[in-house]
């Protein structure tokens, strides 16, 4: 179903360290296989997303339109699947998929609440994951606790009770719900950020550039083994990110509001969505 040359296309263009963070090397073939079979064989996914710049009181650019296309994707396969995040980054997490005709966004404060939808799949992008000493942190540091809703507890109470539920985790520093399956990794190749990383585990884990690459990754994946062109085109990525910039989000690394993701200019990202979608276009469909 899906090839080693085909993941490792996708990894080449969305997990090459673009962003000088060094966890998209943690990038694997197997987790990438694993979380296909998992969104394909789902049929009440949910997608958790929303990173709170505390500094700057408005949410990320990073997560949201990742979110938005992911689950449009898989809303074209015929699945009941839902947007989640917090009060906080409603605004911003509910302003992604608008111009593209993604999924409504449900608003949660707790693990709790996305279980009683009894969802068969958990899909974290981008979205702070409890650390060793159960707190959050950015990756500069800053203990954000106090502004980030816990509903990565949806996997440890899951854990517990529906033993079916299945959990992919999207990240690009490691301090994000379901990164922790690459804690022992990240812990060793940078011991100065030991603290900040996610415990949360997932199923399945894509560590890349930008967590929208992840999930644009994905559903380049999902449109080459189903046959059907899934991704979204350069200018619905600027209809995006321009929604989200008058809801009011900023940029993760430069807390600007202005048109970067992670530090990389609007550009950047379409370049890596045309890239994308022609690899998929010209050689799998």
């Amino acid at each position: 179903m899906c090839g080693e040359d085909l993941i490792k296309n996708i990894s080449f263009i969305v997990a090459s360290d673009s962003g000088r963070k060094r966890s998209s090397f943690l990038s694997q073939e197997r987790y990438w296989k694993k979380a296909l079979e998992l969104l394909l064989l789902c049929k009440r996914p949910m997608i958790v997303t929303g990173f709170y710049a505390k500094e700057r009181c408005s949410a990320e650019t990073d997560g949201p339109m990742g979110a938005a296309i992911l689950g449009r994707a898989l809303k074209s396969l015929g699945k009941n699947v839902l947007l989640v995040t917090d009060w906080r980054c409603r605004g911003v997490v509910e302003a992604a998929p608008l111009p593209v005709r993604g999924p409504k966004t449900l608003i949660a404060s707790g693990g709790e609440q996305i279980l009683r939808l009894r969802p068969d799949l958990l899909v974290f992008i981008k979205r702070p994951g409890k650390a060793r000493d159960g707190r959050y942190y950015n990756m500069r540091g800053l203990d954000i606790t106090d502004v980030t809703d816990p509903l990565d507890e949806a996997v440890s109470i899951a854990r517990d009770v529906f033993e079916n539920l299945k959990v992919i985790g999207v990240g690009d520093g490691g301090n994000e719900a379901g990164m922790g399956i690459f804690l022992q990794e990240l812990v060793l190749s940078e011991p100065e950020f030991g603290k900040y990383f996610s415990v949360v585990k997932g199923d399945a884990a894509i560590a890349c550039d930008v967590s929208n690459w992840g999930a644009y990754g994905l559903v380049a994946l999902m449109s080459c083994v189903t046959g059907r062109f899934l991704l979204h085109d350069e200018g619905e990525e600027l209809q995006m990110i321009m929604a989200m910039l008058d809801a009011g989000a900023v940029d993760g690394k430069t807390l600007e509001r202005s048109p970067f993701v992670s530090g990389l200019h609007l550009s950047k990202n379409q370049e890596v969505v045309s890239r994308l979608g022609l690899m998929v276009k010209e050689t799998y469909l």
